[in-house]
Parts: C-alpha cells; sequence; structure tokens
C-alpha cells in the first residue's frame, strides 16, 4: 500500500515526555489533555484515502480511576472547514465521526480514515456519508456547492463519552498549533 505520513511537528521542549496526566486536575488537566492530542496530530495520505491521527493519554476521570482515553471516550470527531470557498455566504463544512479506537502505537489513537476516492465519485451534496468497511466512519457535509472543495482546514477535534466531552475549538486549535492546518483532498 502507498502512503504518505505527514507528522505535525512542535518545538520539543513544548511536547511533554509522559503522556501519563493522571496527577494533574482541572484546567491544567484539560489544558495537557488537549495539547497531547493535537501534538500527536498525524496525517496519513494513501492512494485512495487520508486518514488523521491524534494523540493519545492516560488521565483520572471522574471516579478517580486511572483510564487511557479511548476506555473513557468512545467518539472522535474532526471538523473542518472549505479552505478559499463560500456558498450563500457560508464556508462548506465537512465533520467526520468514528470511534475512539487504540493503535498500535499507545502513544496515538487509531487514525479516522476518510474515503476520499469514494467521496469524489459521488455528487456533491449536504447530507452524511456512512463508510461501514474496516473503521466506520460518518462523514458529514454541509454548504456544499456543485463541486467537492479540496482544501480543508481542520477547525475542532473532540472526544466524547457517555460521561464526558473534550472539545478543542478553531481559536485553541490555532493558539496549540501556532498554525492553521490544511489538508489537501486531491487525488
Amino acid at each position: 500500500m502507498n502512503q504518505e505520513k505527514f507528522v505535525i511537528t512542535r518545538d520539543p521542549a513544548a511536547i511533554r515526555q509522559s503522556y501519563d496526566f493522571s496527577h494533574l486536575r482541572g484546567d491544567a488537566l484539560s489544558n495537557a489533555m488537549k495539547e497531547r492530542m493535537i501534538a500527536g496530530l498525524e496525517v496519513y495520505k494513501e492512494t485512495d484515502r487520508m486518514g488523521l491521527a491524534i494523540g493519545h493519554f492516560t488521565f483520572t476521570n471522574g471516579a478517580g480511576e486511572k483510564t487511557l482515553a479511548c476506555r473513557e471516550f468512545d467518539k472522535m470527531v474532526l471538523s473542518f472547514e472549505a479552505e478559499g470557498v463560500v456558498v450563500n455566504g457560508e464556508r462548506p463544512s465537512m465533520e467526520i465521526e468514528g470511534g475512539c479506537r487504540f493503535s498500535d502505537d499507545l502513544a496515538k489513537i487509531h487514525p479516522l480514515y476518510l474515503p476520499v476516492a469514494r467521496i469524489l465519485g459521488e455528487k456533491p451534496a449536504d447530507g452524511e456519508f456512512q463508510f461501514r468497511d474496516g473503521s466506520p466512519v460518518a462523514v458529514r457535509f454541509a454548504n456544499l456547492s456543485d463541486e467537492w472543495p479540496r482544501k480543508w482546514v481542520l477547525t475542532g477535534v473532540s472526544l466524547s463519552g457517555n460521561k464526558e466531552k473534550l472539545a478543542i475549538e478553531r481559536n485553541e486549535l490555532r493558539r496549540i498549533l501556532g498554525h492553521p492546518l490544511l489538508i489537501d483532498i486531491s487525488l
């Protein structure tokens, strides 16, 4: 399989060597988890699909138990807006939702794969696509025109479960990354 991997690098001094945040509470815990998610961000570009992975971590949940993120959070959502495109005064948006799954590398959450070739083979339309092969994902689009946008800017990352939600919105994402993350879904 032909795969290119793009790692979002940060200043090594800004990345914690330990991904165990079980000793932290409150805002310190929330900030450490968010920074770890983004510091571990990786983009995988394959022949017909693109994957995005985020950093994994250990923390103490609301019940006081030390746990891994994917044991507490069962859903991961990545939100995007089209770059350089406006339809009726609104930017087209894309949301990729899938399960929070362990990867072979415990420092990473298994990537959510966007089946680019299958999507680009469809007529652009607002709504939801369900892809159930491999790792199931739902991809939602809004405000599309008659052409698929090719460039998308990451605007949000969230993990959620029955009891908790951890969300990183646009401004916080830019603060943590230091720049916008642009993906190109052209094949």
